[in-house]
């Protein structure tokens, strides 16, 4: 009888692991950053990530993020579409204000071209695998200022101690750093920020002080980190630049039906391009060849 070498277990759908996302509450949390894993991580302990967030998937007719293929690729069909829609709708501006309309009015007028803008426009973050004090590790995203102040109080933390701050360890010689990832604000107005996590303890004469918090991340952390890790460089899948212009153009598309002037030359104006097009309130989804509406 032939040895069978597989695990069982792997051909079990349910076996296939959930992404668990930490969230940054209001307040202070209080997170261990892990080391780098998997193959492409090239050392690092943290992927960055431009993910557009305001695109519906033409095939499945619901929104979900897609990422941007300025990561991966150095350009970003969004990236391109976004300007050439600033250049027109700037020149659209100066037209409305010359027949004495008010910025307030062309804001008013607009405000649903700016709230499409807004939700496609790639927003930055820095995965990171990290675990809280309950022992869940998971992907933890920050933003640009949080990521900036993790950097440095990793810095500086090599430089005190000369010791890896994502160590899986907690020996005198060895250890990682628990760090606080603050969040403050609401809106437009919220702000980040990231310092270490200190515990106050007594020292030999008893005087309470407060010292750098390198207390043991949960056992099975330690024990089992290549299984509960995960690869920061497949978070979100990749698309290349044409395919992702085509997912573009498509909602650009059906958007414009309310809002023509998201039209523009090269993404859906004055040109017949092979897209995804929805049917039915965006769902589902049925391959065609369009000829988007002309400048006309």
């Amino acid at each position: 009888m032939a040895n069978i070498s597989i695990n069982m277990d792997s051909l079990n759908p349910k076996s296939f692991k959930k992404t668990v996302r930490h969230k940054v509450k209001p307040g202070l949390n209080t997170f261990r950053f892990l080391p780098p894993h998997g193959e492409e991580s090239n050392g690092y302990p943290y992927r960055k990530w431009n993910v557009i967030w305001g695109l519906t998937d033409p095939t499945s007719g619901r929104e979900r993020p897609f990422a941007s293929s300025s990561t991966y690729e150095g350009q970003c069909p969004v990236f391109d579409y976004l300007e050439l829609l600033k250049q027109k709708l700037d020149a659209e501006k100066v037209l409305f204000m010359s027949k004495g309309g008010s910025e307030e009015d062309f804001n008013t007028k607009f405000k649903s071209v700016n709230d499409f803008i807004s939700g496609i426009r790639p927003k930055t973050v820095f995965a990171y695998n990290a675990a809280d004090k309950s022992g869940t590790v998971g992907v933890l995203e920050l933003k640009t200022t949080a990521h900036k102040d993790v950097l440095k109080v990793m810095n500086q933390y090599i430089k005190d101690y000369n010791q890896d701050p994502t160590s899986l360890t907690s020996e005198v010689q060895d250890s990682g750093l628990w760090m606080n990832i603050t969040r403050e604000g609401e809106g437009f107005k919220t702000t980040y920020g990231a310092a270490k996590n200190q515990i106050m303890v007594k020292n030999a004469q008893g005087i309470p002080q407060y010292q750098d918090d390198r207390s043991p991340l949960a056992e099975n952390i330690s024990a089992s980190y290549e299984s509960l890790a995960y690869d920061l460089n497949s978070l979100y899948q990749k698309q290349t630049y044409e395919e992702l212009k085509e997912i573009l153009v498509a909602n650009i598309l059906h958007f414009s039906e309310t809002m023509p002037e998201l039209l523009v030359e090269g993404f859906g104006l004055g040109e017949t391009v092979a897209v995804s097009v929805p049917t039915n309130n965006f769902q589902p989804a049925q391959k065609l060849a369009v000829t988007s509406p002309s400048s006309t």
